[in-house]
C-alpha cells in the first residue's frame, strides 16, 4: 500500500503535464483523433490490469499506461477547454464580426476602473430575420455612473450592439499584458458600450449565482445602512462578503506593502480560519455515533453556505472546494489524508477546468497550503514553550514563515517586491482577525433582522480602524520593502526544487539530499549567469506614449532615455527592472542616432532635414512634423518609417497611405507597440 500514499499527487502532476502539452505544443490536431488516441490508451490501460490479475508479479504496464491516461485525460479536456477548438464559440462565428444584436448573461462583476465591468457569457447573436446560437465568454465594459447601471448585476440577460473588439496587448514592453491575463479567463473579446447601447431584458435570471450575488448585496446594504465609516466598511465587506469594489487603490496598496494583501481576499486563509473555528466549535459532534461523519458533513454544508453569502465568487468557490477536501481528510486523521485531499481537490478542479492552472490565486492558494502542509510542523518542533501564550504566537509565525515560503519564488516572479514586514503584519494581525470575521458575521446576520445594537458595529469599526492604521504604519517603512526583484520562469522554478529538497533535509537529512540541495543552487546560479549572457548588451526602444516622446539607449546595465520631459513613466520602471538596469540618465531628444550600424533620423516639427547629408536606415517621425513625406521619402529613400505616440492620428492615417505607395514599412507605435532594435 505504500506506493498510493501519495496517488493523487502523482495523478495531479500527470494530468497537469497534460494540460500544458494542450496549452503549448502548437500543433493543430483533428478531435477525432485525439478521442481515438485517448480511447486506445483507455483500452491499453484496462488489457494492463486484466493481465496484471492474472501474473504473480506486477509488471511496469498498468502504470506506464496509466500514467498515459492520465496525461491523455489533461491533454483531452485542456484542448476541448479551449475556445478556439470549438466549433461554436463565437470566434469561428463570420457574423460575430458584423454590428448586430447579442443575447448576454452577465456571469461575474470585476473591480470597475474606467468604466463598470463585468463578465458575460453570450447566447446568441441575431438580426430582425435571423439568428444563430453561439457561446463564449466576453469582457463588458459600460460607461456611465453607479446609479445607471445598478440594474446590472451577475444574472442579468442584456441585449446589446454586437461590435466586440479585441483585448490590446501592452504596447510597451515588460508592462502587464491584460489580454493574456483575460485568456486565462477565456475571455478573448470585449464589449465597449454606452449605457444607451444596451438593454436589459431579465434582471434577475433566477440562478444559484444570481440569488447569492443579490443575497450579498442585500446584506451589505443593511451594514451600510448602520453608518460605519467607509474606508472600514470597505475593509468589512471585502473580509466577510468578498466584494473589494470599494477598496481605494491607496489602501490596496498599503496592504501589498504591508504584507497583508492576503487580507482584503477572501482566499485559503478565510476559509481555513473558519474550517479551524468549524471544527473547534463541532468537537462534540465526534463523541456521537457516526460522529466523525456527521461532523465533516456539518463543516462540509457551513463552508459551502459562506460561499453562497459570498456570491459565490469563482475564487472562493475554488478555495472552499480545496477546504471541503481538507475538512475530509482531517476527519479521516491519517498521515497523507490531508495532502491526498489537497490534491485530490487540485486533480477535481482542473478536470472541471483546466485553465484555473494558469491564474495566480490558484496557484498562490495550493502553494500557500502546501508549504503550511509541509514547512509548519518541522518548524513548530524546532522550539516548545510550556506557556500557552507563547506557543499560540510561535504556531503564527511558523505558519506565516511557511505559507510565506510556499508563495515566495511565485510572489517574486509575478509582482517582483517582497514586504520584509510580512511576518511583523501577520504577527499583529492575524490573532485579531478572527475576531473581527467573527464580529462581522454576527455584526451582518443582526443587521439582517434590524436587530444590530451600536456597541457591536461601533466595536467593529474600532477594530477595523486600528488595522488600517496599524498596515498604513507599516506600509510606510519603505526600507523593508523589496521592490524591483526580477526574477524568470526557469529561476522560479529553481527555487521551487531548493525548496523541496529542502523539506527532504528537514525531514530526514542525509549527505545525498546535501548534495542534490548544492546542485540545486549551482542550477540557480547558472540560470542567474544564463540571464545575464542572453541579456542584449545594446539596445534602441522607441516607446509609446500618447502626446509625448521616449526614445531608450541601453548599452550593459545603462539606460539613457532621449526625451522632451525629465517624468518617469511606469513603462520605464518595468522596463528598468526586467532588463536590470543600475544607471538612468536623461537627455533632450538627439536628431541623428547611431545603433548596431543603423543610422536613425529623427524628424520633428522643427527639423530642416533637406541639409542633411547622411543617408538614414531608419527615419523617426515626432510631434506632427510639417513634412512632405513624398518627398521625404524619395530624398532619403529609408529601409524604415516610424511613427510614435506624439503625432496625431489623422498625419499617420495620411503616412500610412504615402509610404504603402513607396512600398516601406511604416511602424506606428500606437498600433504595433514599441520598437526595439537589437
Amino acid at each position: 500500500m505504500k506506493k498510493f500514499q501519495f496517488i493523487f499527487l502523482r495523478l495531479s502532476i500527470y494530468l497537469m503535464a497534460g494540460i500544458l502539452c494542450a496549452f503549448y505544443i502548437p500543433v493543430q490536431i483533428d478531435p477525432g483523433i485525439i478521442i481515438g488516441i485517448s480511447g486506445g490508451i483507455l483500452l491499453f490501460f484496462l488489457l494492463s490490469l486484466i493481465r496484471s490479475r492474472q501474473r504473480l508479479f506486477v509488471d511496469f504496464w498498468p502504470g506506464l499506461f496509466g500514467f498515459l491516461l492520465v496525461l491523455s485525460l489533461g491533454f483531452t479536456i485542456a484542448y476541448f477547454a479551449q475556445p478556439e477548438n470549438q466549433p461554436g464559440h463565437y470566434l469561428h462565428s463570420d457574423k460575430a464580426e458584423m454590428n448586430r444584436l447579442a443575447e448576454i448573461s452577465i456571469t461575474e462583476e470585476l473591480k470597475p476602473s474606467f468604466t463598470h465591468r463585468y463578465l458575460a457569457d453570450i447566447n446568441r447573436i441575431f438580426t430582425a430575420d435571423s439568428k444563430e446560437e453561439i457561446h463564449g465568454r466576453v469582457l463588458l465594459n459600460i460607461k456611465g455612473d453607479s446609479l445607471v447601471t445598478a440594474q446590472i448585476k451577475p444574472g442579468s440577460r442584456i441585449i446589446v450592439h454586437w461590435k466586440p473588439d479585441s483585448i490590446r496587448s501592452p504596447l510597451n514592453p515588460y508592462q502587464f499584458d491584460y489580454s493574456r491575463y483575460m485568456r486565462s479567463l477565456k475571455v478573448h473579446k470585449q464589449l465597449n458600450l454606452d449605457f444607451s447601447e444596451l438593454s436589459v431584458i431579465q434582471e434577475n435570471s433566477g440562478s444559484t449565482r444570481a440569488m447569492a450575488w443579490n443575497l450579498r448585496e442585500k446584506l451589505i446594504n443593511d451594514i451600510k445602512k448602520q453608518g460605519m465609516n467607509p474606508e472600514a466598511m470597505a475593509v468589512l465587506q471585502a473580509l466577510i462578503l468578498g466584494q473589494r469594489r470599494d477598496i481605494t487603490n491607496d489602501l490596496y496598496q498599503d496592504y501589498a506593502a504591508a504584507g497583508a494583501i492576503h487580507i482584503l481576499a477572501i482566499s485559503g486563509l478565510h476559509i481555513g480560519i473558519l474550517l479551524l473555528f468549524l471544527n473547534f466549535l463541532l468537537k462534540p459532534l465526534g463523541k456521537l455515533a457516526y460522529g466523525s461523519i456527521l461532523k465533516m458533513i456539518a463543516i462540509v454544508s457551513l463552508l459551502w453556505a459562506f460561499a453562497i453569502l459570498t456570491g459565490l465568487s469563482p475564487s472562493v468557490v475554488r478555495a472552499v472546494c480545496m477546504f471541503s477536501f481538507l475538512a475530509v481528510g482531517m476527519q479521516l486523521k491519517r498521515k497523507t489524508s490531508t495532502i491526498n485531499s489537497l490534491f485530490l481537490s487540485l486533480f477535481f478542479l482542473l478536470v472541471y477546468d483546466p485553465y484555473l492552472l494558469f491564474q495566480v490565486g490558484f496557484q498562490l492558494s495550493y502553494l500557500a497550503v502546501l508549504g503550511i502542509i509541509l514547512i509548519q510542523p518541522r518548524l513548530y518542533q524546532m522550539i516548545s514553550f510550556k506557556s500557552r501564550i507563547p506557543d499560540y504566537f510561535w504556531k503564527i509565525i511558523t505558519v506565516s514563515i511557511a505559507a510565506q515560503i510556499g508563495v515566495l519564488p511565485l510572489s517574486l516572479y509575478y509582482f517582483h517586491q517582497f514586504p520584509g514586514l510580512f511576518l511583523l503584519s501577520n504577527l499583529l494581525i492575524l490573532p485579531v482577525l478572527g475576531l473581527i470575521m467573527g464580529l462581522g458575521f454576527l455584526a451582518i446576520f443582526l443587521a439582517s433582522i434590524d436587530l444590530l445594537p451600536g456597541f457591536i458595529i461601533a466595536s467593529l469599526e474600532f477594530v477595523l480602524n486600528k488595522m488600517n492604521l496599524l498596515v498604513r504604519q507599516i506600509a510606510r517603512q519603505e526600507t523593508f520593502l523589496i521592490e524591483n526583484i526580477e526574477i524568470s520562469l526557469s529561476q522560479t522554478l529553481v527555487l521551487y526544487l531548493i525548496i523541496m529538497i529542502l523539506v527532504m533535509v528537514l525531514i530526514k537529512p542525509d549527505f545525498r539530499k546535501l548534495i542534490l540541495l548544492f546542485t540545486g543552487i549551482l542550477l540557480f546560479q547558472a540560470s542567474v549567469l544564463y540571464g545575464k549572457w542572453t541579456n542584449s548588451s545594446q539596445e534602441l526602444t522607441i516607446f509609446h506614449r500618447s502626446n509625448e516622446t521616449y526614445i531608450g539607449l541601453k548599452s550593459q546595465e545603462n539606460l539613457t532615455i532621449l526625451s522632451d520631459t525629465t517624468s518617469i513613466p511606469s513603462f520605464i520602471d518595468d522596463y528598468v527592472r526586467v532588463e536590470k538596469i543600475r544607471n538612468l540618465s536623461f537627455r533632450p531628444v538627439e536628431p541623428i542616432l547611431k545603433v548596431h550600424n543603423n543610422l536613425i533620423l529623427v524628424i520633428d516639427s522643427v527639423t530642416a532635414y533637406e541639409k542633411t547629408k547622411i543617408q538614414p536606415d531608419i527615419i523617426l517621425l515626432k510631434n506632427n512634423p510639417k513634412v512632405n513625406l513624398e518627398r521625404l521619402l524619395n530624398h532619403f529613400k529609408p529601409v524604415k518609417l516610424i511613427a510614435d505616440g506624439s503625432n496625431s492620428r489623422y498625419l499617420i492615417r495620411r503616412w500610412k497611405e504615402t509610404a504603402d505607395d513607396h512600398h516601406i514599412p511604416l511602424h506606428i507605435t500606437a498600433e504595433k507597440g514599441a520598437f526595439r532594435l537589437r
